[in-house]
Formats: C-alpha cells, sequence, structure tokens
C-alpha cells in the first residue's frame, strides 16, 4: 500500500451492499422459508427453519451474527481443549509442531532503544521490505514473523524466517530468544489448556488478540507505535504471509474485479456508492498496480498477547490494553472461542497457517 490511500479494514470485513453474504444468504432463505409455509400452509417445521435462518442473519457483538457465534460455542464444547506442540533444535534450524510442523531460524534484531514496528528506523524497514519481495520471487510461498517479546530484563525483537532465507543486516542469529518468545528455555514438549476467553501455559494464562482494523489509526503516527509503547507491557506478533510471485498478479486482479463488481451490482439495484465504497476500490487498484510493477502481495496478521501471573492480573492487564488500542485507533478482536487456535497461530514460524 502507499501512503495516500494507506491500510483498510481487513479484507474479511468485504460486504455487498452493506451486509455481509452468509447474512444476505441466510436472510433471504428465511424470508423465502416462512413467506412458502404461510402462504401455502406448509409443515410448521418449514416456518421454524426459516425463523430460525433469520435469526441467525442478526448481528451481536464483535461483529459475529448469532449463526457465527452459535458455531463458536458449539465448536468449542466438542473438542477437546488441551494442546500440544513440541520443539526440536537441529543446529541453527528450530522445528516446531503444532497442528503444523514448520523448520525456521530465529533472529535477533541488535538494536538500543524499541525501533522493533514503531516505524522511527527507516533504514529497517526498507530492509524488511526489500527482503520480503525478494521472498516473493520464490515458486512456493514464504512465512516469516516479527516478534516484540518483554522479558525482565527488557524488550527484545526475534525474526523468524525460513532456513532458505538470509536476514537483512542487523540481525544475529539466537536460539535462546526463539526458545523464549516460543514459551520454553529448551527443546521439549509443552501443552497448554484452551478455555474460551484465555490460555492456560506452564507459564501462567495468556490472552490473544488479533487487530483486526488500522484504519482510524492517525496518519502522523506508525500503525503500531503506541501500541508498543503502552502499559502495561504486552507482546506483538506480526505474521507475514507472502503470496509466490506468480500467484499474486491474479489474486489483485480477481480482488480488484470481485469488488468493483459489487459495487456495480448494488448501483444497479439503486444503492449509490459511498464513501467507504469509493476508497475499497481505489485500494485494490493500488494494490493491482503496485503488484504488477513487482512489489510482494502478503497477508498480514497482527496478534497482541496479553501474560500474566493470575486470572485477577490478565483481565485488568486485558482491559487496559484493550482501552489503550481502541485509544489509538487500533481495533482488536477478543477471539472468544478461538484462542487456542489464535495461540498457536501467533507463534514464530507459522505451522499453524
Amino acid at each position: 500500500m502507499s501512503e495516500h490511500v494507506a491500510l483498510g479494514p481487513a479484507d474479511a470485513d468485504a460486504a455487498w451492499m452493506g451486509i455481509r453474504r452468509h447474512q444476505a444468504l441466510a436472510a433471504v432463505s428465511g424470508v423465502v422459508l416462512v413467506g412458502d409455509g404461510v402462504m401455502n400452509h406448509r409443515p410448521l417445521v418449514e416456518v421454524v427453519v426459516g425463523l430460525v435462518l433469520l435469526g441467525c442473519a442478526v448481528p451481536l457483538i464483535d461483529g459475529r451474527t448469532v449463526g457465527e457465534w452459535g458455531t463458536v460455542v458449539v465448536g468449542f464444547l466438542l473438542r477437546r481443549h488441551w494442546r500440544e506442540f513440541s520443539v526440536r533444535e537441529f543446529g541453527d534450524d528450530v522445528v516446531l509442531w503444532t497442528g503444523g510442523e514448520v523448520t525456521f531460524r530465529g533472529y535477533r534484531l541488535a538494536h538500543l532503544g524499541r525501533l522493533d514496528l514503531s516505524g522511527r528506523d527507516v533504514e529497517l524497514a526498507e530492509a524488511l521490505a526489500t527482503m520480503v519481495d525478494a521472498a516473493s520471487a520464490a515458486r512456493g510461498p514464504r512465512h516469516l514473523s516479527q516478534h516484540v517479546h518483554h522479558h525482565r530484563t527488557g524488550t527484545s525483537t526475534l525474526m523468524a524466517l525460513p532456513a532458505d532465507l538470509s536476514p537483512p543486516e542487523g540481525w544475529q542469529l539466537d536460539g535462546q530468544l526463539t526458545l523464549e518468545v516460543l514459551g520454553t528455555r529448551t527443546a521439549s514438549t509443552s501443552h497448554y489448556l484452551e478455555r474460551f476467553n484465555y490460555v492456560r501455559t506452564s507459564e501462567g494464562p495468556c490472552r490473544v488478540y488479533r487487530v483486526r482494523d488500522f484504519s482510524a489509526v492517525a496518519s502522523s503516527r506508525a500503525l503500531l507505535e503506541q501500541l508498543l509503547r503502552a502499559r502495561p507491557l504486552a507482546d506483538v506478533a506480526l505474521h507475514v504471509d507472502v503470496v509466490s510471485g506468480g500467484r499474486a498478479p491474479r489474486v489483485a486482479a480477481r480482488a480488484a474485479h470481485k469488488v468493483d463488481s459489487d459495487d456495480a451490482s448494488a448501483r444497479s439495484v439503486g444503492f449509490r456508492r459511498s464513501a467507504q465504497s469509493a476508497r475499497t476500490i481505489e485500494r485494490m487498484v493500488q494494490r493491482e498496480a503496485l503488484v504488477a510493477n513487482g512489489r510482494s502481495l502478503i497477508r498480514v496478521a497482527v496478534f497482541v498477547v496479553v501474560r500474566a501471573t493470575s486470572l485477577e492480573m490478565l483481565h485488568q492487564r486485558s482491559l487496559e490494553v484493550w482501552r489503550h488500542a481502541h485509544d489509538t485507533g487500533l481495533r482488536l478482536e477478543r477471539g472468544r472461542g478461538a484462542q487456542a487456535r489464535w495461540y498457536a497461530a501467533q507463534l514464530p514460524g507459522g505451522a499453524s497457517w
């Protein structure tokens, strides 16, 4: 993205004529079933099913609908809550298994102060962007992550890279920091317990948030700068999934075409183009042009990890982090019912992606 259009809401939030597609499908199906049942004296079960579908389309907190919340709760109740992940070391390589296996190397950023993701080190940011552009030229996808980790003696920044990628200047191989970010001191097998709002690890309870929207961040500030300076301190994990160069232009073109065609369909039935939809189209067209000019296409996920030694401390810290993030323009998702999946997703290497 360029500085002129900047970032917007996640592509997963895309709506069609103001509502999400599954909402439209549930609402239309519900209206058809209820209408058909009443007008043609169908069995009562058809009317009940229609009413249930209409109810499933009603939005609730966090932007989820009744149907989505029902799916989350049922899935949480049915699945096992003890999870396992194992860490092994082979020379400089770290092999992580948590739902999937991945091999990577961990590099520590050699710096003084909090340069991490605050946007103050322009040369560092440019070097990372160059590395990502180079990684997109590979045949298959590449996954890398950057982790701001707090410990007793200060703050460290780790970058996890595939073994065949070399880091930019200023990053040093550090296996011990890699193990600390993974939540272990030695290569071993660990377990964590999933709860609806948090996970319990060997070091205490932990809650994971995901950044959903950057669009309200002031243009004069870096996206994560204020969050990194917040009190209490929270770990931040930035994951980048690099789409291969051969596939990226097709993905960008399809996304631009989809948004443009949805806008044309909405205007054909009387909906006007809003400022938000116009900005979305501009972003998509710009992204397609940048990819066509050789820039990489990436999927970005930012996780905020709040750690504590007790549940009471966890609730207090989580509330403070939540308020601070929203005061600075970052929209967070609480991840209710998805804490185990998000905890695995924020770990270095991207094994569960």
